[in-house]
């Protein structure tokens, strides 16, 4: 290997190029300068591959032992032979101590769909032996594609018992869709059951909140976060088997971040965070095996750009986007709501679908109807989207998609008519004999439903007049429940159960996710529809939760149209999407009187009602489970894409179940209808 091939980037990325007959010593031009460098002490880390293309694929390590000021010497090898009995690459590289002495290495000139092994050697010490895998080429005809896809590993809940079954498994590659590591430690969603092999985090600087959490704040933050990460030998099983496509979410960075920006107290993202938000993108950087460049001259939190495509025969086109890097400000400020207690509480969660179309509408006025000020990928990384999606030559597009695309919300006057219902049929059974049959008691639900829309709701409580709900229950008990008899003995039960006034309304869950971002969605949409682009399937996680569901033009449009589907797996550990609003009716007392639709109390036993509330409200939502962990494996044909969803068994004692998967649920897209079929 001359030095035509063999190059060193600027951004510690080095390149060689496979050529056969390496032979089993160093043929680098470095050589020469690698014997000056002392050796590390091993690779307590692992190693990594990633970013698999039909010719290419990066490699990943770190030598332990450096000083922090002088480098160390360390070779790559890899070999189409797992006794590495015939060296396509040995070259000598240093390890820096400016990149915390990882190494990116990228082969080209590889065979497509080929399995190769690699490993890294320091002085005497030789790596663990990883396994990857190239791309097959474009417009290659294939009969099957298969991976799994992950998300949201909080080290400090729950546990990591998926990664002992993911690795058994057969697969091209692994997707992780973002939350690689979490920026907090002891934040009050870390608290709970945590595998006694994980233990309690200590950031090396961190800044402390009011609430006591610490979050990462400096390049050695980041750096600790990532190395205890990756000292879990079970992730590293993962990645020695199997190249990882990785992309970030936000806990990469801050929770539920914008830009440069955090949003952890209201005002909080008045300034830009720019030293932290590039240290986070530097550990992202150094710790993560992918074909991207960082450009730390560049003075801008935006000097890395990590969104990117893949191919894979005539099969899949992989989009892999960044949300985060890019988006815009949330639509509603955090300042701009009351307090509650929750900073995000009607500003990114249970935010009035109204005030958000307003405050959207409002924005984009502004500046003269465009995304500007309301998007997510931003202007250029969305013309970039639309060309991959226009472009790709492949019976499937799978897009790498961070938040969820699919509407969340909950018509808050409707499900209030149906608590007082609930309540009321079973207090007019016990009080009078009144045994209401299913039809009367959706009569009934839609006469609260209408005394609810008519009330009066300029005080902390609506008042109501039941004009339709006194008729229609005198006309249900022959007249036994007159007007005197409603005054006196069912109008106070009612009373009694009715919440706050805030709460009659129609609300988003999520405005984090794509449904705060309403505006770019439809602009998406339309151009697949417009453009005849089928079989498009996002690939997300963010949420703690599974979901399997279609992706409307306009969910507020009369008679909205499917365009494509949306598949979100639950994380690997972190509490779930339910736990999230149990805790907000269990402390918020303005949302305490809606807590049957999160969940009942029976026999001692907490019964989760938020899954079924959401598929009440959102009928495209054709799976849900918002109490879990877990991950997801896909199966891709020319015909038919499957994923099995893989749902974790809880903790036991501190250690993780055996086997970890508690259950599995199969959903199908067939090839040419966006719709989703539940097995």
């Amino acid at each position: 290997m001359d030095r035509r091939q063999f190059l060193k980037w600027g951004s510690f990325l080095t390149v060689s190029v496979a050529a056969a007959g390496c032979g089993g010593g160093s043929d680098s031009s470095d050589s020469g300068s690698q014997r000056q460098l002392a050796a590390g002490q091993g690779f307590g880390l692992g190693v990594a591959s990633g970013d698999p293309r039909p010719d290419s694929i990066i490699l990943w390590t770190r030598v332990d032992g450096g000083d922090g000021a002088a480098s160390l010497s360390v070779t790559v090898q890899l070999s189409d032979k797992a006794d590495f009995s015939n060296l396509l690459v040995n070259q000598a590289l240093s390890a820096d101590p400016g990149w915390d002495y990882t190494v990116r290495h990228k082969v080209t000139g590889l065979a497509s769909a080929t399995t190769y092994y690699y490993r890294f050697l320091t002085g005497k010490t030789v790596s663990a032996t990883g396994r990857t895998k190239t791309a097959p080429a474009a417009g290659t005809p294939l009969s099957q594609l298969k991976f799994a896809y992950i998300t949201c590993q909080d080290w400090s809940v729950n546990h990591w018992g998926a990664f002992d079954e993911i690795v058994q498994l057969d697969l091209d590659f692994v997707m992780h869709v973002g939350d690689y590591i979490y920026e907090t430690v002891g934040a009050g969603f870390q608290t709970g059951n945590n595998e006694t092999r994980h233990p309690p985090l200590t950031l090396p600087n961190g800044t402390k909140r009011a609430d006591g959490a610490i979050y990462a704040t400096t390049l050695a933050d980041y750096r600790y976060l990532y190395k205890s990460y990756r000292a879990d030998p079970r992730i590293q099983a993962v990645h020695a088997n199997f190249p990882v496509i990785s992309i970030w979410d936000d806990h990469e960075f801050s929770d539920d971040c914008w830009q440069d920006r955090q949003v952890y107290y209201p005002g909080d993202d008045s300034a830009p965070q720019t030293p932290r938000r590039r240290s986070a993108n530097q550990a992202w950087f150094e710790y993560t095996p992918a074909d991207v460049q960082l450009d730390l001259a560049n003075p801008s939190f935006q000097n890395i750009q990590i969104y990117r495509s893949f191919a894979f025969g005539n099969l899949a086109t992989l989009v892999m986007t960044d949300q985060r890097l890019y988006r815009s400000d949330h639509i509603i400020p955090e300042t701009a709501v009351p307090d509650t207690g929750l900073a995000n509480l009607g500003s990114r969660y249970f935010v009035p679908k109204a005030a958000l179309a307003q405050a959207e509408a409002a924005k984009m006025a502004s500046t003269g109807g465009n995304l500007l000020n309301v998007s997510i990928l931003g202007t250029a990384q969305r013309a970039w989207w639309q060309q991959q999606m226009q472009g790709a030559a492949t019976t499937w597009k799978l897009w790498g998609n961070e938040v969820s695309l699919l509407r969340m919300g909950v018509d808050g006057t409707m499900a209030v008519a149906s608590l007082l219902e609930q309540g009321l049929s079973a207090a007019l059974a016990q009080n009078f004999g009144l045994n209401l049959s299913a039809a009367q008691q959706q009569q009934l639900t839609g006469a609260l439903y209408q005394d609810l829309l008519a009330a009066d709701t300029s005080g902390a409580t609506p008042v109501l007049s039941y004009a339709n709900t006194q008729p229609l229950l005198a006309g249900f008990s022959g007249g036994a429940i007159s007007a005197g008899v409603f005054a006196a003995s069912v109008k106070p039960v009612l009373n009694g159960n009715l919440p706050p006034s805030m709460l009659l309304n129609q609300y988003i869950l999520n405005a984090d996710q794509w449904d705060g971002y309403n505006a770019e969605r439809k602009a998406l949409m339309a151009f697949l529809k417009g453009n005849g682009i089928g079989n498009v399937v996002g690939i997300t996680g963010d949420i703690h939760a599974f979901f399997a569901g279609q992706v409307y033009d306009d969910f507020d449009a009369a008679s909205p149209t499917p365009v494509m589907v949306d598949l979100v797996t639950a994380g690997i550990s972190s509490n779930s999407f339910f736990s999230y609003f149990k805790n907000v009716v269990d402390t918020v007392p303005a949302f305490a009187k809606a807590a049957p639709l999160i969940y009942q109390t029976v026999n001692g036993q907490t019964v989760n009602t938020f899954t079924g509330t959401l598929q009440t409200f959102n009928p495209w939502l054709k799976y849900a489970d918002t109490d879990a962990q877990g991950y997801a494996v896909v199966t891709l044909t020319p015909g038919k894409l499957s994923c099995a969803f893989h749902k974790m068994a809880k903790l036991a004692n501190g250690v993780a179940p055996s086997p970890a998967t508690a259950s599995v649920k199969t959903v199908e897209v067939l090839a040419g209808t966006p719709a989703v079929n539940v097995l």
